[in-house]
């Protein structure tokens, strides 16, 4: 297959486990709508797989900035190829693969990121949202300025839900907060540091970012303000950015989503022959998608009290104590 050749990875067979199929090497094909390298979702995908991969013995390839329009004839090489099971990274994959599913039955198909079930295909739907309001009351504990922001990628699903959560938390602990929202893209890094750079002038002090490979721009402008003196945060998404590389210190906590969770329960039903279709749940509840706190910055800037609100918050909506307000 001519895009997936150059980027097969095999991984050894050694590894045994206890699921029907097991002397047969499964092939998992990855693909994704941006970098593997973003930083983010992509990234994120990338390294669930590879690691997934690497405990059961199949073989990966991932292929990359997989544009919507070119996804079906992506997954229609994934079949010629033989893959047994595909995972489509992405929202915007979820009408190609529903209508390659149509024709191509045998295919395993997941479509990760997605909240509509399509006949014929596995949708995951990792709800971000309450690990969302958590950050929310993060944000809005930290803030001096009464105004925080919310970057996202577009306005999809997924991301709006994770801004209703972000608006939701903060407002439980400030309901004069104001919420900023803008949306320069997912991988233009200067276009969302002069997004971000608009933002902070116009006085917000903590910006949860949901924008993968552009989040780069995010944490320039966060680290170059607070080089001038600015008392100003982020907060970071998808992928655990509380370490990265430009802003750490800054960083005040991640939503994460354990993506690797759910792509072996997918590898694990398609080795067993019950792939079933249909819309699959991930969440704070089953560990999926939780919040992680900067650990470097826990008893100075995030206060033991902050620490513990953030916490109990966390509980009560793993115990639907506590909804995220539906889109309207």
């Amino acid at each position: 297959m001519r895009s997936l050749a150059a980027i097969l990875v095999s991984f050894s067979l050694a590894f045994a486990t206890s699921v029907a199929g097991e002397d047969k090497p499964l092939s998992i094909g990855l693909m994704l709508p941006g970098l593997g390298t973003d930083g983010g979702w992509n990234q994120l995908a990338k390294v669930a797989a590879e690691k997934i991969a690497k405990n059961t013995g199949a073989k990966l390839a991932v292929i990359q900035k997989v544009s919507q329009d070119k996804a079906g004839d992506e997954l229609r090489d994934f079949a010629a190829q033989g893959f047994s099971l595909v995972i489509a990274h992405g929202y915007e994959f979820l009408n190609p693969a529903a209508e390659v599913a149509k024709a191509l039955p045998r295919l395993n198909i997941a479509v990760s990121g997605a909240d509509v079930a399509k006949p014929g295909i596995v949708t995951l739907d990792f709800d971000l949202s309450q690990a969302s309001w958590q950050v929310g009351v993060l944000a809005a504990r930290v803030s001096t300025k009464g105004k925080i922001g919310y970057l996202g990628g577009a306005k999809i699903p997924s991301v709006l839900a994770c801004l209703r959560g972000f608006v939701a938390g903060a407002k439980s602990v400030n309901p004069d907060i104001k919420v900023v929202e803008a949306y320069p893209g997912w991988d233009q890094p200067a276009q969302a540091k002069a997004q971000t750079e608009a933002l902070l002038r116009l006085g917000t002090d903590v910006i949860f970012l949901n924008v993968d490979a552009a989040s780069r721009g995010v944490f320039e402008a966060i680290r170059e303000a607070a080089a001038k003196g600015a008392k100003v945060w982020a907060i970071g998404s998808c992928a655990d950015q509380n370490a990265n590389p430009i802003a750490a210190d800054r960083t005040l906590a991640s939503a994460v989503i354990h993506l690797d969770v759910a792509f072996r329960r997918l590898v694990e039903t398609t080795r067993a022959g019950t792939f079933k279709p249909g819309l699959v749940g991930e969440s704070l509840a089953n560990g999926a998608c939780v919040t992680v706190l900067n650990p470097t910055l826990l008893g100075a800037v995030i206060t033991p009290a902050i620490q513990a609100e953030v916490e109990s918050v966390g509980k009560r909506l793993a115990a639907g104590e506590l909804k995220v307000p539906p889109a309207e």
